[in-house]
């Protein structure tokens, strides 16, 4: 996996658990900064996938 897909999905996972903990008032924000870092985790999986395979 690559290391900045790996970052991204870490952060995603960590702005959910926020979402999900309850505490804060801003659960729209952190499900939408999670899924902005799952979607940007997404592109550099797909990207370092089709470099490796594609452009060989």
């Amino acid at each position: 996996m690559d290391v900045a897909a790996l970052i991204l999905m870490i952060a995603a996972l960590v702005m959910f658990a926020f979402a999900a903990s309850g505490r804060e008032l801003r659960h729209f924000n952190e499900i939408a900064l999670g899924l902005v870092f799952l979607v940007a985790a997404l592109i550099c999986q797909f990207t370092a996938i089709t470099n490796t395979h594609i452009m060989r």
